[in-house]
C-alpha cells in the first residue's frame, strides 16, 4: 500500500454540458514534498486542486489526503489541510488582526496560543502596518499574503497553494518561498499550481505538467529534461563583439536569442555535437572567447512538450 500522503488514481470531473476538465490523472505526493501541479491555462490544474480539497466531487476515480478519500469522507480531509485557493477567502468586513485570530480560534487554539500564532505570521509576512485595516480594503496583493499568512499559522499536515503568489511583490513572493521551504523541512507537504516557472523549478521536488486535463509528463526536473531533450542553451561570447556577430547568431534560427552586454544567449534544438560544430565553424571567421552549454531549464521544457499551447502558459 502507498505511503503518499496525497493519492490520486484516475481522476476525472466532467462539468456540465460535458466540458472534460480532468481525464484520468494518477500521482502520487510524499510527505514533506513540494509538488507542483504545472501547465497553460485550461489544463486542469485548478480543478483537480478542487477536487483534492473537497470543493468539487470527482466524477470518476478516486483521490485520498492523509489516508482519507476525498468523496467519502470530506470532513476528515478538511481537517488535515489548509488551503489558499484562487478565491480570495478573506472575512472583508473584520480587520486583518481579526481574521487571524478567528482563524486560529476556529482551529481549536487558544487564545494565547493564537495570538503567539499571529505575531508569528504577521512578523513573516510583514502585515503589521495593516492590521487594523478591514479586509476589504486590501489590495489584491495583501488579501493572498492574508491567505498565505492564514494557511501557515496551522499545523495540518497538507498545504494546498493555487497561484498562491499572484499579486505580491517581489520581495514578498521571494518570503513566502523561502517559508513554504521552512513548512516542507518541518515535515509538511506542499502541493502547488503555478505559471511562475522559475518559481516551480526552484522550489519543487517534483511536478507534474498538465495540458487539457491528461497529465502530460510527470517527474524531477532532471526527469522530464529526459523527456526535452532537443531544448538547450548555448552561452556564447566573441573576441570582438560587432551587430555582423548578432546577426550570424539569428542566422542559425534559435528559438530564442537573447544579448546582454557582449554575451548572448540562444535557446536552439537539436544535437549538442551539432552545435558544437556549427559554433566551431563561426569561430573560424568568428573567433569566439566563451562558449558555454546548459541544459533546459523549465521553460525551454515548456516549450518543447507543449509547443504553441506554451505561449497560454505565460499568458496569467
Amino acid at each position: 500500500m502507498s505511503s503518499d500522503i496525497v493519492q490520486v488514481e484516475q481522476l476525472r470531473h466532467v462539468y456540465r454540458k460535458g466540458k472534460v476538465a480532468v481525464d484520468g490523472i494518477s500521482f502520487g505526493v510524499s510527505r514533506g514534498e513540494i509538488f507542483g501541479l504545472l501547465g497553460p491555462n485550461g489544463a486542469g490544474k485548478t480543478t483537480t486542486v478542487r477536487m483534492l480539497t473537497t470543493i468539487l466531487l470527482p466524477t470518476s476515480g478516486r483521490a485520498s489526503v492523509a489516508g482519507h478519500d476525498v468523496a467519502r469522507d470530506p470532513l476528515a480531509v478538511r481537517r488535515n489541510i489548509v488551503a489558499v485557493l484562487q478565491e480570495n477567502a478573506v472575512e472583508t468586513l473584520l480587520s486583518t488582526r481579526d481574521n487571524l485570530l478567528l482563524y486560529g480560534y476556529l482551529h481549536g487554539y487558544s487564545r494565547t496560543e493564537t495570538r503567539r500564532r499571529v505575531e508569528r505570521v504577521v512578523e513573516a509576512l510583514e502585515l503589521g502596518e495593516h492590521l487594523s485595516s478591514p479586509a476589504r480594503e486590501l489590495s489584491g496583493g495583501y488579501k493572498r499574503r492574508l491567505q498565505v499568512a492564514k494557511a501557515l499559522m496551522i499545523d495540518a499536515p497538507v498545504i494546498f497553494l493555487d497561484e498562491a503568489t499572484t499579486g505580491m511583490d517581489p520581495l514578498i513572493k521571494r518570503r513566502v518561498v523561502e517559508l513554504i521551504r521552512e513548512e516542507a523541512a518541518r515535515g509538511r507537504t506542499v502541493l502547488l499550481t503555478t505559471q511562475l516557472l522559475d518559481e516551480a523549478e526552484s522550489l519543487c521536488h517534483r511536478m507534474v505538467l498538465m495540458k487539457e486535463g491528461k497529465l502530460l509528463a510527470a517527474g524531477t526536473m532532471a526527469e522530464l529534461r529526459n523527456r526535452a531533450r532537443k531544448a538547450f542553451r548555448l552561452f556564447v561570447r566573441f573576441q570582438r563583439d560587432t551587430p555582423e556577430k548578432a546577426a550570424v547568431l539569428q542566422s542559425l534560427s534559435p528559438r530564442v536569442i537573447r544579448a546582454d552586454h557582449g554575451e548572448y544567449e540562444l535557446t536552439v534544438e537539436g544535437s549538442e555535437d551539432q552545435w558544437i560544430r556549427e559554433m566551431a565553424r563561426i569561430s573560424e571567421r568568428h573567433p569566439l572567447e566563451h562558449l558555454e552549454i546548459r541544459a533546459a531549464d523549465l521553460e525551454e521544457i515548456f516549450f518543447e512538450l507543449y509547443g504553441d499551447a506554451a505561449e497560454e502558459a505565460y499568458a496569467g
